[in-house]
């Protein structure tokens, strides 16, 4: 192995978020923390007993969880232990913090060779030190599972070898970290490469691309070069670090879910397009149409699945727009946190500045300000056309449901003229019926009292009371005959009228 390959103290930092879910006895992330110190790193540690327990929490917004008492009156839970690497004795030490921000837990966890034990210097080590910080890839997010997500930070000092090597060639950095990841994460997970550039004065390569959050965890590799750096990344630095990677992380996974909102709505938004196509093709298809031209109207089943339709439309109108209040919500959650992220940016710049001891280059934070300036204005601008084309099918939604009520109405409104005309026809002739069933005996009584009435062609008499019921039904039929046809002849005379030439 080669100088070249080999880093000096380097340091792993994992900043992980979980929801606060009050309902939850237990935090899951401390449940992980926990694991990840006895079981996977076999460190001894107290951490299970290091953290406040849900019901002595304090209060704000945002505050330490670490129990005072078991800690020594620290604000973390600090853990060694010894190891064997490459026929070294190697003192590996870090932190354990739990923290509360607002809606989040967040921890902080470090795993390092200190760059001296004893004030005495510690040796460089080869990349391959990296599988001792991360056994059975326990530090990234299918073992941690946080509900926010996470963020891994990996730093090393580079040596004068190096920085000659770096100045060299412009790839020797970028293949460096990719053999600290290769060492660090085992198997197929590794996230590629996003970019390249300077934070505090020293080389920083980034891995895992924001606008697919869902291809591979965020690490970063920072290589400390010059002392700025080193002074700069202090405890304060640390803690505004872990502020940040909790904006970052909340706003990927808010755009994360804007995603899985899309999809979903998309192929409501389809479903709903065919639907209404299905309904008016229902509705114009040539027999349909033919009845409707000629004043038939729609038969029962037909009225009876527009119905339906008017029934089950709004239910799905409200499950559409809730999609898109969901998705207007997490535009909101990354507007928010996109702000708190330059805010938080701009506290760091001019802390920094404050100092006057650091040049332009050590103070510059183009680096981070990338995500906030460039990639949430990209994922702001694609939920914003994303919610102006589904706009549209709420729209339709409205429209198609008038439509429907329209012809429902006017074929429920055509239904009860029939009905009242039916009502006109019929009790006219049972007035008219009841009018000669009272006349007609007076008219029969005056005949002669040798009068009689036979059936036709039958020497069968007709007896009084037969007689004056067939006069009645008669009477009733020719008036219910007169009435329908005057009805159907007002139907009629309007398109007689727009036949004629002139009017």
């Amino acid at each position: 192995m080669t100088q070249n390959n080999k880093i000096y103290a380097p340091n792993v930092y994992l900043f992980a978020y979980d929801f606060c879910n009050s309902s939850e006895s237990e935090v899951p992330l401390w449940q992980k923390c926990h694991e990840i110190l006895q079981t996977k790193l076999a460190i001894s540690s107290a951490f299970k007993d290091s953290y406040l327990p849900k019901a002595k929490e304090p209060r704000g917004g945002r505050v330490r969880l670490i129990n005072p008492e078991v800690v020594d009156k620290r604000n973390s839970l600090a853990f060694a232990k010894e190891i064997s690497h490459d026929n070294q004795q190697i003192s590996l030490k870090g932190f354990a913090e739990p923290l509360r921000i607002n809606d989040a837990y967040a921890l902080g966890l470090q795993i390092r060779i200190p760059e001296k034990v004893n004030g005495v210097k510690t040796p460089s080590v080869g990349v391959s030190i990296f599988k001792e910080f991360n056994p059975d890839n326990c530090l990234l997010p299918d073992f941690v599972q946080s509900y926010f997500g996470q963020t891994l930070l990996i730093t090393a000092w580079l040596s004068v070898e190096q920085n000659q090597a770096a100045r060299e060639d412009s790839q020797f950095l970028k293949n460096l970290a990719q053999q600290c990841l290769e060492n660090f994460i085992v198997g197929d997970n590794l996230p590629s490469f996003y970019r390249q550039g300077e934070l505090f004065g020293s080389p920083i390569l980034e891995y895992g691309d924001p606008s697919r959050p869902d291809t591979g965890c965020h690490v970063i590799v920072w290589f400390f070069n010059n002392s700025a750096t080193d002074n700069i990344w202090d405890e304060t630095r640390y803690s505004d670090f872990v502020d940040l990677f909790l904006y970052r992380n909340k706003i990927l996974h808010a755009y994360k879910d804007t995603r899985k909102i899309y999809f979903k709505t998309r192929q409501e938004y389809e479903q709903i397009e065919a639907d209404i196509e299905k309904t008016f093709k229902y509705l114009q298809r040539e027999k349909a149409h033919q009845r409707q031209s000629k004043g038939a109207g729609l038969k029962p089943e037909e009225l009876e699945y527009l119905e339906s339709q008017i029934i089950e439309m709004p239910p799905r109108a409200v499950e559409y727009t809730r999609l898109l209040i969901d998705m207007e919500n997490r535009q909101n959650t990354i507007a928010i946190n996109a702000k708190n992220y330059q805010n938080k940016l701009n506290l760091i710049s001019l802390d920094i500045k404050s100092q006057k001891v650091y040049n332009d280059s050590d103070a510059d934070l183009s680096f981070l300000e990338l995500f906030s300036k460039e990639t949430c204005p990209q994922f702001q601008e694609q939920i914003k056309f994303d919610l102006g084309y589904f706009r549209h099918g709420t729209g339709l939604l409205d429209k198609a449901m008038e439509a429907i009520k329209g012809v429902v109405a006017i074929e429920e409104a055509r239904r009860d003229a029939e009905l009242q005309a039916t009502i006109q026809v019929v009790g006219s002739a049972l007035g008219f019926v009841g009018i000669v069933a009272s006349v007609a005996p007076y008219l029969i009584k005056q005949d002669p009292p040798d009068r009689k009435f036979y059936f036709p062609l039958s020497n069968i008499e007709i007896p009084s009371f037969i007689l004056v019921l067939l006069i009645s039904l008669g009477a009733g039929f020719g008036v219910w005959m007169s009435v329908w046809a005057i009805a159907q002849l007002k139907k009629i005379l309007p398109k007689i009228r727009q036949r004629l030439p002139f009017r």
